[in-house]
This record gives C-alpha cells, structure tokens and sequence, in this order.
C-alpha cells in the first residue's frame, strides 16, 4: 500500500509567515520636554513673584522703546538688543507680566531651538540632558522672563557654535551662522566679539572651515553696526566709548574675580563690590565640578583621537564605529566657553553669576556627552544610569531651592521701586516729573517719571541742569535714610518725606513741598469738615503721614529768624534733656549735649549707650532745651523732634572728631528735624510758635482768660 501519512503530515504542517519588517519606536522628544518644563517652572515660580514689576537694567532697557515712559540713561556697555526684542510687546501694551509671559514662552522655544541645532552633531540624549543641566541652574531659570541680554547670548552662542561645526557639511549652515553671530552681537556687543574670536582663529586655521569667515565676518559688522554709530554719535567714536565703558566697569585691566564669581554662585545677582561670603557651600558642587568634568571630557576625546591614529598607523585601521563625538564638537565648545568667560573672570574687579550663562550653556554638551559615555563604558550600564539620574536630580534639586530664595528676594527689591514710585504718585508727582539720586532709574520708570543722575556710572545731567529742571517740573530726590546717608549740598534744604514701605527718602524742592503740604492741610480740612478721614489720594494727606523731615539747614532756609533763636537757646547751655523711646515702648529721658556745624544739628553720644540703643532701635526723639537755673525759662522754651540717623562714614566721624573733640569712642546721630517748637510766656498769655517742614510756622496764643486760644499763620 501506498503510505500517505508523511505527505498528509506535510501538508498539514502550518506555511511560517513572512518575517515581518522591524518597528523603529518612536524617539521620544527629550528636548522638547525639557524646553516646556523650562517654561513650566518659570511660569511658576519665577514669574509670580516678578511679574508686577522690573529690576534695575530691566527697566532701562525697556524704558528705550516705551512710548509712555522717558528713556533712562543708557551708559557706554550697554547694547541695545533686548530692548528691541521686547519692542512690539512693550508698544502693545504696559502689563509687566504679559511681558513676562512673553519671555517665558520666547526663552523656552529659543533653548529648544538652540540646542536642537547640535542633534545632528550629537546624539539626542546627550543634547536633550545638556539642555537640562543648562536650564536647570537657578540663573537660568530666573533669566528666562528677564529683560536681560545674558540667556539670548548664552543661547545664541550654543546655536552659532552648533551652525559652525556644521557648515563643512552643509553649506547652507553659513547664513544661520551669520544671522546668530550678528544676533549676539546686537544683543551684547562685547560678547560678540569674544565668541567670534575663536570661531575665526579655526576658520583661519583650518580649511576646512575656511568658508566661515565671511559669514563671521558679516555677521560681527551687522551686529554692532548700531552700537558703533551710537558710539561715534554720543562718544565720539568707538574709542571714546570704550573708554566711557571701561570707566563705567570701574576700570578694564588685569583683574582676577574667580573669588567674586565663587562668592556670587547662590547670589546675589550683583556682586558689586563682592564681599559677601560664599553661603551655602554645599549648593555649589555643580559649579566647582565644572572645570574637572571639562577637562575629563577634552581628555577622553583627545585620547580617543590618539588611539585611532594608532590604530592607522599600525595598519588596523579605523574603529567599526565610532560612538564617541570628535574632537571639534568637544573641543570647539570649551574653547568658546573659555573665550566668553575672559572679560568676566580676568578684566573687571566684581561679579554676577549671569556673565557666565555663555559659558555653562557651551560647556553642558561636552559635560552631558561625558555622562553618556561614562554609562556605555561602565560594566553595569543600568546602574551606571541611575546613579548618573540621581546626580542630576540632585543638582536640579539644588538649582531650585536657590531658585525660589532668589525669586523671593527679587520680588521685595522691584516692589520696593514699585512701592516707592507709589509714594512719590501720592507726592503728586506725575508726568513730565524727574526723579534723581539712589535707585532712581527703575524708581522713575515705574512712576513715569523721568531720570537723572549727577554722579556715579549713570550720570546724564550736571547738578545746574539738574536744578534747572526742578525748577519747572515735579522733582524728587531719592536718599536712604540708613548708614547717616543726607541729601548732597544742593539739595541739603529740600523737604524730606519718607516713602513707607522702602528704605528711601523722598526729598522735594521747598516750594514743591509747600505745595504739597497746601494740598494736605486743605483735603485734612475738608475731610474734619466732613466728618470722614483723608482719603490717601494723590497729594493728599495719606502722603503726609510719613511726617515730612529735612535738615537744619532746611529749617534755617525757611525760617532763619526762629532758626537763629532755637540755636541760640539751645547754645546757652551745655546740656539738655533728650527723650527715646525704651523697647517697651515707654519714654526714656537723659541728659544730652548738642552741636551745631555745616548745617547739621548732631547728637553725640557715649558708645553703647542706652539712648544710643534706643535711637538704634527707633529714631524717634525729642530735645528739650535746658530751661537754665530758675523757673524763668529767659528766651522761652524750645523743643526740637524728629529721626536721628546714625552717622557711621568714617570720613564724616573723622570731621566731626575735628570739629568738636569728643572723648572717643563716640555715637554720632545726625537729626533729621520734623518739628520745632517754641513756647513763651508773655504779660498777654502763653505764645506757642511751631514749625513744620513744608509748612508755615504755626502761632497758638492762649490767654490768660477763659477765652478760646487764638492761631494764626506767621509766614
């Protein structure tokens, strides 16, 4: 018989399906996460505590190009890039946090793109985490919705490197590498000049990048095309701004900031003069880890280098695959890092952990293809990864709690402008108006005032022009009421008025500050009148109860004849009764000597005293002149109050000693006058004279009858 059974068996055997082709998964995109929790945490915990107001540069630069506002003072450094990115926002409208958003969502899109730009130089993993290690550090983070030209440098120069390295391959890559150059370049003209350095010394160098250096070329002279015809408008030309900078840096030459750069890792955001000390140490191991890790990273790559030319050499040839990047894409960047961090680290005395964005953005590809490679090399990948992830957690971890201290400070110092620029609404000032003196910059800006300065790195007027404007339009002077700060001579018989909230002064022109206590005894009238309290409106008595303060030779300005006799009374005697207030609260009253030079009344005191304590404490106080050995009281009684502010310059102690002689060591109290009054008793009744600054001196005559007491106006 037939046998059909293996046949049968083969028939039934089921056909194998063709092999099916092979799935490439998805890549997940590690950059553009990284990008949106970028924006993500600024738009969380950055911008809520700045978005109500700018800082110092900030309001600078976007002072340039504010319809509503007058442009600040723009000194020799600046560049004027940022102010012409944030323009169309500006002129659209004056929200500090659509501003904000803004650059939130600007910042986060031009780090994904920045960094994108090396995907096909390096893998993605290593570009995605060096992208994290940047926008992970708390300066970064804090600079994303910033008015600041640092991130866009920072950003720019990781692009035009990226562009650079690959314009031997695509020749297309020279108009992206002109536009970023001339882009830095206008954003912060120096830095310009010091990533294309660099860049140009290998495109000389090399032929291979010979085609660079028109692009570069171009791209510098495009990019300061605007600042060299400001400098030749407002300098004299570019030699003359240099110089004006160099002045404004406080002297470009040979100086080493490393210890500046180390103190300023944690903050502040300026470090100038840098004599805070390092807080936090252990905060910073990300930033001293820098230096050993690019030196690891140049080290492998060149090491690499060298053994594949052994290789060659020997006749085995060249590695199957090479999984490591080559020595321009490691090298390139550092180099550039290097050249950005020069100014910063050798030729300026001070420090601000933004000067170095550049160079952390360059050297996290280097440092984050290091970590790749550190995992691929190790025995145990897997383990190699989580300790690798756990390293970077911690330094995000770190980054952070830096971050939210840092945002915390930055919203009390711009709502201390925003505050004090409230105050000085309330002094009535409103545009055109002109605020001078401390921090007067970004106080103007958010009052809509505009600024000026007779002194230091920002100034723009002489004290004659500044007083010739004060003579036609609203001005305040801005002083700070700590460390014995007084207004300068020119303004040494203006009116003070402590703006609350803030650390400063406002002090006004005599005939301002009339104006405005006028309007503050008139609204105060209105509202007894009426049965209710001041209502705090502009020039209104809610900006009188600060109690207006000014020098005694405001007061002798004013008032010379009641001056002349309250010093002379004072002057009979050598001793007086001061009153403080203890920490109770309750009265303390002593025995004081006073004195009386270059338009100061000055109180003098014994070091550590309990008075000394007091007026430390709360400067508040009253002297009562010595009534002398009788009940008569001859010339009658004067008191004197106000705010006693410690003096401690050296150079005006030393002064003082000069002048006076006292047993040293002394407390030295400058007062600040707020009210002095003179009472006399006379055949008609009892005569009280007071004055205020401001104000007109104020007569009460009280009789010897039942009568109600009589007041006048003397002036």
């Amino acid at each position: 018989m037939e046998n059909t059974a293996a046949p049968a068996a083969a028939a039934a055997r089921p056909r194998p399906y063709p092999p099916r082709p092979p799935r490439h998964r998805r890549r997940a995109p590690w950059l553009a996460v990284v990008a949106v929790g970028y924006a993500v945490v600024q738009l969380t915990v950055v911008v809520p505590h700045v978005g109500h107001a700018l800082g110092w540069d900030e309001s600078v630069y976007v002072s340039q190009v504010d319809p509503r506002t007058p442009a600040a003072y723009f000194s020799a450094p600046r560049s004027r890039g940022i102010s012409m990115l944030v323009s169309p926002v500006v002129a659209a409208t004056s929200s500090i946090t659509a501003l904000r958003v803004l650059l939130t969502v600007l910042s986060a899109g031009a780090l994904y793109t920045a960094f994108r730009v090396w995907n096909r130089l390096l893998p993605r993993g290593p570009v995605a985490l060096a992208a994290l290690l940047f926008a992970g550090l708390w300066i970064t983070t804090i600079s994303g919705p910033a008015v600041m030209p640092n991130l866009w440098v920072a950003l720019g120069a990781v692009a035009a490197v990226g562009w650079f390295l690959r314009l031997p391959a695509e020749p297309g890559a020279r108009w992206w590498l002109a536009a970023l150059v001339a882009g830095v370049t206008l954003v912060r003209t120096p830095d310009g000049g010091w990533l294309a350095v660099p860049l140009l010394a290998v495109a000389l160098r090399l032929r291979t990048w010979r085609p660079a250096v028109l692009p570069l070329v171009g791209g510098l002279l495009l990019g300061a095309a605007q600042w060299i015809g400001e400098a030749y408008d407002r300098f004299g030309g570019i030699g003359g701004r240099l110089d004006v900078s160099s002045d404004v840096e406080g002297g470009m030459g040979l100086h080493f900031a490393v210890g500046a750069a180390l103190r300023s890792l944690n903050g502040p955001q300026l470090c100038r003069p840098c004599e805070v000390p390092l807080r936090h140490p252990e905060l910073t191991l990300w930033w001293l880890s820098l230096p050993l890790l690019t030196l690891a990273a140049v080290a492998l790559v060149l090491r690499d280098r060298h053994e594949r030319r052994n290789r060659v050499r020997v006749g085995l040839g060249r590695p199957h695959a090479d999984r490591e990047p080559g020595v321009p894409v490691t090298v390139l960047p550092v180099v550039c890092a290097a050249s950005l961090a020069v100014p910063y680290l050798l030729l300026i005395d001070y420090s601000a952990p933004r000067f170095l964005m550049p160079s952390y953005a360059l050297l996290a590809l280097p440092i984050a293809a290091l970590g790749f490679r550190a995992v691929r090399a190790a025995r145990s990948p897997r383990h190699m990864a989580t300790a690798l992830g756990i390293v970077v957690l911690l330094h995000l971890g770190s980054q952070f709690a830096v971050l939210t201290h840092t945002s915390e400070v930055s919203e009390k110092t711009t709502g201390r402008y925003r505050t004090a620029a409230d105050g000085l609404k309330r002094l009535g000032l409103r545009p055109p108006c002109l605020v001078a003196g401390d921090r007067a910059l970004p106080v103007a800006y958010h009052a809509g005032c505009g600024s000026a300065q007779t002194s230091g790195n920002n100034r723009s007027t002489t004290v004659s022009g500044l007083l010739r404007r004060a003579a036609h339009e609203p001005t305040a002077l801005l002083v700070r009421r700590d460390h014995g700060a007084r207004p300068p001579s020119y303004a040494r018989t203006w009116i003070g008025f402590p703006l609350a909230g803030t650390e400063w002064s406002a002090y006004l022109p005599p005939d301002q500050a009339r104006q405005v206590a006028s309007r503050g005894a008139e609204e105060s009238l209105q509202s007894r009148k009426s049965g209710h309290k001041a209502s705090g409106n502009p020039a209104s008595m809610g900006a009188m109860t600060t109690h207006p303060i000014t020098s005694w030779a405001g007061f002798q300005a004013a008032e010379p004849g009641f001056a002349t006799a309250a010093q002379e009374r004072f002057e009979r005697y050598r001793t007086h009764v001061l009153a403080t207030v203890r920490q109770d609260g309750s009265p303390r009253l002593t025995p004081l000597e006073v004195t009386f030079r270059f338009g100061e009344l000055w109180l003098g005191m014994m070091p550590d005293s309990r008075k000394a304590v007091d007026l430390r404490r709360d400067q508040r106080f009253s002297i009562q002149a010595n009534p002398g050995p009788d009940g008569g009281t001859p010339g009658g009684d004067v008191r004197i109050s106000g705010r006693a502010v410690e003096v401690t310059d050296p150079d005006s102690l030393a002064r003082f000693a000069a002048e006076v002689h006292p047993p040293e060591p002394f407390h030295l109290f400058r007062a600040e006058v707020t009210e002095v009054v003179h009472t006399e008793a006379g055949e008609s009744g009892l005569v009280l004279r007071t004055w205020q600054p401001g104000q007109p001196v104020r007569v009460v005559r009280r009789g010897t009858d039942d009568s109600p007491p009589r007041v006048d106006e003397a002036g």
